[in-house]
């Protein structure tokens, strides 16, 4: 009924159940770590992914918001338009022109053009009235063009618009970064 007395053998026994009970073994840590890094990798690839996409989405957001509303400014003022009027190269009505002019309704004249704004020294679609319609934040890359064409009668003139605007430089930013959209939009003008 006395308990076995302790030899070394039952010492080492009894500490090898002990140690088996306690702690973890380096492969079990070595596989638990491996498992966190390869977790951690793949949640900042996906968070770096969805951080890019954003980015992508809201330049292309204020590419259109820009695009839009110099478009609906223009055709505003052109369907407007008491007349046509020669613009600086002397034309009128004629095909691929890059400015426009005509009086308003006011009998004012208003000139439509890519000018250079001296403020940041970037080129912006504006009017003679000295108001960019273009912000700094995009680049015109094509046009303005205003495509001026007349019914058989002479008495309704149309314009077809165009131009391109354009996100990020291309000897600055990556490929990817760089975005473009065309805008294009036609606008009768009003016989008065």
């Amino acid at each position: 009924m006395f308990p076995a007395p302790l030899t070394s053998f039952n010492y080492l026994k009894n500490m090898n159940r002990h140690s088996k009970l306690s702690g973890f073994t380096l492969i079990e840590l070595l596989i638990v770590v491996s498992l966190s890094v390869m977790l951690m990798l793949s949640a900042s690839s996906l968070f770096m992914t969805f951080l890019l996409g954003n980015t992508k989405v809201t330049r292309m957001q204020l590419i259109k918001h820009e695009g839009e509303y110099v478009m609906s400014q223009m055709e505003f003022l052109l369907r407007n338009a008491v007349q046509l009027v020669a613009n600086d190269n002397n034309q009128v009505c004629e095909r691929n022109m890059t400015s426009i002019a005509f009086v308003s309704i006011d009998s004012g004249e208003t000139l439509l053009n890519k000018t250079i704004d001296p403020s940041d020294s970037k080129a912006k679609i504006a009017s003679n009235s000295t108001k960019f319609l273009t912000s700094g934040d995009v680049d015109i890359t094509n046009g303005p063009y205003f495509d001026c064409t007349q019914s058989q009668d002479k008495l309704t003139q149309y314009v077809n618009i165009r131009f391109t605007l354009r996100k990020g430089t291309p000897t600055l930013d990556v490929q990817r970064d760089i975005l473009e959209q065309e805008f294009i939009s036609g606008v009768g003008l009003r016989s008065f």
